[in-house]
């Protein structure tokens, strides 16, 4: 947590109490670890980081004062005073462990309401640069600790040149100035959070420099809930830690997290930080476990050439969908969205009977799977809305997730209608069996293909004393999801059936077979001056072992439910958008595209194929291309992008979605984009590919320079095209450290395979 203003250190009383073993603290060494690119510098007088560097003699972060410490303490609310700290403590010690290691002790805290508390930390280097981080606290029976700050960094240098902030916020993001991002717009500073499991989909932060980055993660392979934390300061630097949320505070005399935090330095971007987690991450039972990678992901999922998202009636949906599919000559899958029979996000769960009713609902599915589409639909997997009569007649209140003062919590997000949906708790059985039995229905009645489950890949905290876990932290949301996975394998054993789940999460990997990422049309939802840039963290770590497609990118204005009130309904729902609009959908189709997803599109009516058959084509084209690559795409490592020298322009971006603008606010935005995307891929067998899309109608011709190493190339290697007009070789590669000329045609997507 940042400093508190106005707090006095105990310092100066530290200084003359702390004892080594040597003798006084004024005689003491600097309790120091040094490896190969990393060096930890603590403080002998109370154990806060002095510094924290890469080897050289610069320090990535460290302070010579710390008026709080290395660790602190949120007690429940009421306590008085609200925090402990490593300050308060009236003695502090530390000794060496092995070569490699320290081990630091906090205690005798007087005065506060865990007199008796031992706070015992640990630092062990490891061989990759890095270091891990544990915490043990003890004699803290009767004292509801609720959260642990551990390890706290402060003095982290944000003026670096070329640094960067980068977080796995499901897809991934990017700040190119984090200064300014955790300046605030008062400039005094603000405090970031990333919760995972959930939005953050993988345990890893990077603050990257070219010249000695900083890179936060942690080895919890069983989902414990934890925040990873940054702020900044008055000074222009920011602090760090992550956030331990412990499980029924006050009952327990001692805490201990069963993983560690770690914390090291790695020279280079984002995508360096990421190929450092990828090995531990893919080496978990969730990588190991993954339905794509284990293969059991059903074969029409992973052959799907292109996702229609369409929301409403089976003609709205299903007749266009087959529509696509006979014009783009791949076979298509339906993302179906208002099929259900109240309105959306005000009337969950009370999805049945289809607002069509079951017999047309039924045919048409029917229909669907004769023209060789199929279907998931949409459920969301958390909320029960208060105002349906199934939450008084069921009780559903019983069995909601509550805040620590035993309010509801409740979430409201139909801006047309807005009434309030409580969230239910996963971890209960009533919860997970009223879920599954309305899947039952969908699937073994209706005949749909599987279920889109909104909000899967989230957790929360409950406070719900009666709900047969523990209170607060732990990891019971990630175990009550596994167990409502089982239960709808085990119902629809036999049936080729498909979940997906929002976002992107490593600890869904076993459960979901796809996750619909966003991201890539982030624009449309999300202001772009918020200083955050989508990029690809969690494919350039999963993609092997994760499907991952989903768009806004759309041809038209957004939709409007027809069972929202009618006069709040806009005149331009569904009406084609403005055409100066467009390369912000070709921006988004060759994210996907080079980012490995299964390309989508929103929204789409048989008109766009006359009147944007340009727009068609480009998705048609690039979704042709990647599914003739699929152990690639599909299948493929990502590798480092190679650098393109290509012009960079401006795209204007509509600033419209279902909700977003569509009660005023702004409804454009500019972003500068690179004429051509790029990314770089490594297939099972070995072969190595280069996806270059380009989002401009000019043709040109670019230059690509590959990585230092080359993915490990060598000169003979053959070089082959793969575009529309087919495949070429184009003979040997040479020096792979040449750039590469590359011809491309307006809005043309080109492969560059390497056959060894």
């Amino acid at each position: 947590m940042p400093p508190r203003a106005g707090q006095t250190t105990c310092a100066a009383l530290g200084v003359l109490l702390a004892l080594h073993t040597a003798g006084a603290a004024a005689q003491t060494p600097t309790p120091t670890l040094r490896g190969p690119g990393i060096s930890v510098e603590l403080s002998p007088a109370d154990g806060h980081l002095l510094a924290l560097g890469d080897g050289s003699r610069a320090a990535l972060a460290g302070a010579a004062r710390d008026s709080i410490g290395l660790w602190s303490f949120d007690l429940a609310p009421g306590a008085t005073p609200a925090t402990l700290d490593a300050a308060q403590a009236k003695r502090f010690e530390w000794h060496r462990r092995g070569a490699d290691g320290l081990e630091l002790v906090w205690s005798d805290f007087p005065g506060t309401p865990a007199p008796q508390a031992r706070v015992t930390a640990s630092v062990e280097l490891r061989p990759d640069s890095t270091a891990a981080w544990r915490i043990r606290v003890e004699g803290i029976a009767g004292v509801a600790v609720d959260q642990v700050h551990y390890p706290r960094l402060t003095g982290i240098a944000l003026s670096r040149p070329g640094l960067e902030l980068a977080v796995p916020s499901w897809m991934g993001q990017i700040a190119r100035d984090p200064r300014r991002l955790l300046a605030g717009d008062s400039g005094t500073g603000r405090r970031l959070e990333f919760v995972y499991p959930g939005a953050m989909s993988m345990q890893l932060v990077a603050l990257s420099a070219p010249t000695g980055g900083l890179y936060f993660a942690s080895d919890d392979s069983a989902a414990f809930r934890k925040s990873f934390a940054l702020w900044g300061t008055r000074d222009g630097q920011a602090g760090f830690d992550v956030v331990h949320v412990l499980s029924n505070p006050g009952k327990s005399n001692s805490y201990a997290p069963a993983y560690a935090t770690i914390v090291g330095t790695v020279p280079g971007d984002w995508f360096s930080a990421v190929e450092r987690y990828r090995v531990w991450g893919t080496a978990q039972y969730w990588a190991r476990e993954s339905r794509l990678h284990t293969g059991v992901t059903p074969a029409w999922l992973r052959e799907t050439g292109i996702w229609e998202w369409n929301r409403g009636r089976s003609e709205a949906v299903l007749e266009p969908a087959a529509a696509l599919e006979r014009d783009a000559k791949l076979p298509v899958s339906v993302f179906w969205h208002w099929w259900h029979n109240g309105p959306y996000d005000t009337s969950f769960p009370d999805y049945l009977p289809p607002r069509e009713g079951v017999s047309s609902f039924v045919d048409a599915v029917k229909r669907a799977h004769d023209a060789g589409l199929h279907t998931i639909v949409y459920m969301n997997q958390r909320l029960w809305c208060t105002n349906t009569p199934s939450w008084t007649r069921e009780g559903a209140e019983r069995w909601a997730v509550r805040e620590r003062d035993g309010s509801l919590r409740l979430e409201t997000y139909n801006v047309f209608n807005p009434l309030p949906c409580a969230t239910m708790d996963i971890a209960t059985p009533f919860w997970r069996n009223k879920y599954a039995g309305i899947a039952d229905t969908v699937i073994q009645q209706y005949g749909v293909d599987g279920i889109y489950m909104d909000q899967a890949v989230l957790s929360l905290i409950d406070w719900s004393a009666d709900h047969g876990h523990p209170v607060g932290g732990g990891n019971y949301w990630m175990n009550g999801f596994r167990e409502l996975a089982r239960d709808l394998r085990r119902r629809n054993a036999g049936r080729a059936v498909g979940f997906a789940g929002e976002g992107g999460g490593e600890s869904w990997l076993p459960d979901l077979d796809a996750f619909l990422t966003l991201q890539v049309s982030q624009e449309r939802y999300a202001d772009p001056a918020s200083g955050w840039e989508v990029i690809p963290m969690f494919q350039a770590a999963y993609h092997p072992y994760a499907l991952t497609y989903g768009t806004y990118g759309s041809l038209t204005l957004p939709p409007y439910d027809e069972l929202w009130p009618t006069e709040k309904r806009p005149a331009t729902a569904m009406e084609l958008l403005d055409p100066k609009y467009i390369r912000q959908f070709y921006l988004e189709q060759a994210r996907m595209f080079v980012w490995g997803m299964q390309p989508t599109i929103a929204n789409f009516l048989p008109n766009q194929l006359t009147e944007r058959r340009h727009a068609i084509d480009y998705l048609e084209r690039l979704a042709r291309l990647r599914y003739g690559l699929r152990p690639f795409f599909l299948e493929g490592t990502f590798l480092r992008p190679p650098a393109v020298d290509a012009p960079s322009s401006d795209v204007l971006l509509s600033r419209i979605s279902i909700y977003a603008a569509r009660l005023g606010g702004p409804t454009e935005a500019h972003r500068t984009s690179q004429d051509v995307l790029a990314s770089a891929w490594r297939s099972p067998d070995g072969r190595v590919a280069i996806a270059l899309a380009s989002i401009s109608e000019q043709p040109a011709v670019v230059r690509v320079t590959l990585p230092r190493g080359a993915y490990g190339l060598n000169a003979s290697a053959r070089l082959v095209r793969h575009d529309e007009t087919g495949t070429r070789d184009l003979g040997a590669l040479g020096d792979p450290s040449r750039p590469i000329a590359v011809s491309m045609g307006g809005l043309q997507a080109v492969v560059l395979e390497v056959r060894p």
